[in-house]
């Protein structure tokens, strides 16, 4: 850049797949997990790209890289931190609950706390896709509009 003009990327080999970078795999799982570390504390993927010259999307893959990397014992250890993070984060919720003093602030608390409960339900494996939810409802529905077979009502 000595003239001004920007540097130009090295031109790919022309049997190069399409993309094909100057990373082997020891080097992208070596970024992987460096940016892994940023994801877990707390940086935003954009924050990381920028820091590292690298696109948000770049950034996402290698986030979802590293976690294809982990072991099961490392991704159950994630799962804690993140369960622990989420109940500290409801407990909060409910101490600003108590302390909101106007109706909006408490309508925020609750959809916060609607929102973190729903977070631990998916990390617990217990959210229930809304096609369920919306046939259960039917259901429940036709039951209480139609007599009851057994009582006549």
């Amino acid at each position: 850049m000595a003239d001004g003009k920007p540097s130009r990327p090295k031109p790919r080999k022309p049997d190069a797949p399409l993309g094909a970078g100057t990373l082997n795999a020891a080097e992208l799982d070596a970024q992987a997990e460096e940016i892994y570390a940023l994801h877990k504390k707390g940086h935003p993927a954009i924050a990381i790209g920028r820091a590292m010259g690298l696109s948000k999307d770049v950034v996402e893959r290698r986030i979802a890289r590293a976690r294809k990397n982990l072991s099961a014992d490392s991704a159950d250890d994630l799962r804690a931190d993140r369960a622990s993070s989420l109940a500290d984060m409801i407990r909060e919720a409910h101490e600003n609950l108590e302390n909101a003093e106007t109706v909006a602030e408490r309508n925020a608390c609750v959809r916060t706390i609607a929102d973190l409960n729903m977070k631990v339900a998916k990390l617990l494996g217990l959210e229930m896709p809304a096609k369920i939810t919306l046939e259960l409802e039917k259901a429940l529905e036709i039951l209480h509009t139609q007599p009851d077979p057994v009582w006549g009502d």
